[in-house]
């Protein structure tokens, strides 16, 4: 599977769009401009599977990219022998492996792509199918720039570039991030003051914190009960329930978000929470794989009332 991994990005290099426009030595190939086709939740972009349009979600939290089952059938993916274990919110599923022999992203064109396949079915958007998700296996190979307040993402190669977000204006900030397993990425957090790490995971439409982060943080279970409830759901079709808890603060790097609210969940993860698509639906982000650290701009900067952990469902 991994040499067919590599052919894979090596196709994907050899189709980029050019280069961007950036000061002189520097230069950057991009994949093009990826359209966010979704307004809430996890971004969706458009692809096409063998010629045939679909849709995927691009899921920073997820090892590998998958394919649903269903979809793999209906768009007539090669079935591949052998299979791999893959975690869900309730724990590992077993499943198999099958292949795109073409698949279209941005302006660029890959052979031969390995997928995972999941039984749960990801829906339509726009009434084009949402397949499946790209995975940490394939966003790792490139700078991820998620603005998806101007519903864009962008999968850059950089080289020789002095700034490390050569096409950004306007104040940023950073943090260090480490690799955990073979492509997640966890990042350091402080929730009213007690620091977790936490998986960044666009494929999770909300930040996410373990019930005994949340007690080291001074929340309790007699508190948790008195928060609304409601059930998400994962790749492994099982159901988690969380709470929406309101909490005092919490510290992403240098940036300071007041009374966030936060879901509450006892899921399966590497870290001690996810820092989901809700953080990254209000600001921009660059996850920069070749120097392991994010880059953030908030468009809402203090003191105005910043809406980055503010649900739909909580608002007036």
């Amino acid at each position: 599977m991994k040499q067919t991994l590599r052919a894979v990005y090596l196709a994907l290099l050899a189709g980029v769009a050019g280069c961007a426009q950036t000061p002189a030595g520097c230069q950057v190939a991009t994949l093009g401009t990826l359209p966010v086709l979704n307004a809430t939740g996890s971004p969706i972009v458009e692809v096409t599977l063998n010629g045939q349009k679909a849709a995927m979600i691009v899921d920073t939290g997820a090892s590998v990219s998958i394919v649903s089952r269903k979809a793999a059938h209906d768009y007539k993916l090669t079935a591949l022998s052998g299979d791999v274990s893959i975690q869900g919110v309730g724990g590992l599923v077993q499943s198999s492996l099958f292949q795109v022999p073409s698949m279209g992203l941005g302006s660029a064109k890959a052979r031969n792509v390995v997928l995972v396949d999941t039984p749960r079915v990801f829906g339509y958007i726009n009434t084009v199918p949402v397949v499946g998700l790209f995975g940490g296996d394939f966003l790792k190979q490139y700078e991820v720039v998620f603005d998806l307040p101007a519903h864009t993402i962008n999968l850059y190669q950089i080289n020789g570039c002095s700034s490390p977000t050569p096409m950004w204006d306007g104040p940023v900030s950073s943090l260090s991030f480490q690799r955990i397993g073979r492509s997640h990425i966890e990042v350091p957090l402080e929730l009213n003051g007690h620091k977790i790490d936490a998986v960044l995971d666009s494929g999770s439409s909300m930040t996410v914190i373990l019930p005994r982060q949340a007690h080291h943080a001074g929340v309790h279970e007699e508190q948790l009960k008195t928060d609304v409830s409601f059930p998400s759901r994962g790749i492994d079709r099982n159901v988690l329930q969380v709470r929406l808890h309101r909490f005092e603060q919490l510290k992403v790097g240098e940036e300071v978000f007041i009374n966030p609210v936060l879901a509450v969940g006892a899921m399966q993860t590497e870290g001690e929470a996810l820092l989901g698509a809700d953080f990254l639906r209000h600001n921009r982000v660059w996850v920069s794989n070749q120097n392991e650290k994010i880059y953030i701009q908030r468009l809402v900067p203090p003191p105005r009332k910043d809406p980055t952990f503010e649900p739909e469902m909580m608002q007036p």
